[in-house]
């Protein structure tokens, strides 16, 4: 046989194995002008990958492999646009039309907020949105001053908004990152809090081979048990040989034993454990080769056995010990719809899925890690 065309053969069986280049490209314009904005920030969020727009507002961003990904366009003084892709191939000519922020929000972020707010809101914003982990203790919040809070008392709400992305350095970690903070909200009255953004990584230059060992251990470590882990165990039907266990909690109504008005017992809400474990294909399927969906009744315990729960954790909260393996919750407020799960532990329709218990606490911007992440 020829030998380049036996070299040929081989190269193109190999370039079959390699993972597909993908391209995004576009223009980002002004929505009422239709002038090209220079300098935006265009990024997949929860990865590394970013880039700013040209002079002519146009932008390419290159991926390798496929997936789907929130595709994130951050401009001072305009809205944070986000909107699904799915590369399963090249997605070129896009036009994104910002819309500048309207004049209502730019009172509340410029001018109707709390002159001393970072005094009184400061520490509570840092542990809500970076966490109060191990990890967290190196993390540090670089432009702080971006932080506005308003606090409605009518509602009993407390709002924070950023004035532009937010720096943080964690050095736990080794990324420095970007997030595009769309929404802080704590409802004190029904103590419901959510927020919302889009981060994006930078890998840090470390000082040494001891400190970059340091960077890939804590990565590992706060990688075994999180809830990427988990999805992606989900995606893979791997969720027992990954050392997670899995039990159906029911919250049922019950007389309480210390509270009664008039003499009666009042009704109390309590977790009642159905101490069966459940097994991946419970909770579990493929929709296609590349994604799964996870759909379940009622709350979902999620135990990983080969970790504890941090001492951190513990001291937070009562009913837990030393020793405990890390346990969490999982919610679906709406049972009928379905959370799609990629390969890579991203997961789609996110605000129809609830964490609790452990990893409402862990999973905050100090232990996240990018979706590229491998070990």
């Amino acid at each position: 046989m020829n030998i380049k065309f036996l070299l040929m053969i081989l190269w193109m069986a190999f370039a079959q194995l390699l993972p597909a280049q993908r391209i995004i490209t576009g223009n980002i314009i002004d929505i009422h002008s239709k002038q090209a904005l220079s300098s935006a920030s265009v990024f997949l969020a929860n990865t590394s990958i970013g880039t700013s727009t040209n002079s002519a507002g146009a932008f390419k961003l290159e991926i390798t492999g496929n997936g789907r990904f929130n595709l994130v366009v951050a401009m001072i003084g305009y809205e944070t646009y986000a909107r699904e892709v799915s590369l399963q191939e090249n997605l070129t000519g896009l036009i994104i039309e910002l819309k500048p922020r309207v004049a209502e929000l730019e009172e509340v972020i410029v001018g109707n907020y709390d002159k001393n707010g970072w005094e009184k809101w400061g520490d509570f914003f840092m542990e809500m949105l970076i966490g109060n982990t191990p990890n967290a203790m190196k993390c540090r919040l670089l432009n702080k001053g971006a932080v506005k809070f308003n606090y409605s008392k009518k509602e009993n709400i407390l709002r924070a908004y950023a004035t532009e992305p937010l720096k943080l350095e964690n050095n736990a970690l080794g990324f420095d990152l970007t997030y595009t903070l769309t929404q802080f909200e704590h409802n004190y009255k029904t103590r419901i809090f959510y927020y919302q953004g889009y981060p994006l990584f930078a890998e840090k230059q470390s000082k040494n081979n001891r400190q970059k060992q340091k960077w890939t251990e804590t990565r590992k470590e706060t990688y075994k048990g999180s809830l990427m882990h988990f999805m992606r165990s989900v995606f893979r039907n791997k969720i027992l040989e990954e050392g997670f266990e899995l039990r159906r909690v029911i919250r049922q109504k019950v007389p309480s034993a210390t509270i009664k008005i008039n003499g009666e017992p009042i009704m109390e809400e309590v977790d009642v454990l159905i101490n069966t474990p459940l097994n991946g294909d419970s909770i579990a399927f493929a929709i296609d080769d590349n994604t799964a969906g996870l759909k379940f009744n009622d709350y979902l315990q999620v135990v990983y056995k080969d970790k504890l729960m941090s001492s951190l954790y513990i001291k937070s909260k009562r009913n837990v010990s030393l020793g405990d393996p890390l346990t969490a919750k999982l919610f679906m407020p709406d049972s009928s719809k379905i959370v799609s799960v990629l390969a890579n532990g991203s997961y789609f329709f996110g605000k129809d899925i609830l964490t609790l218990d452990y990893w409402a606490w862990s999973e905050k911007l100090s232990n996240l890690l990018p979706l590229e992440y491998k070990y």
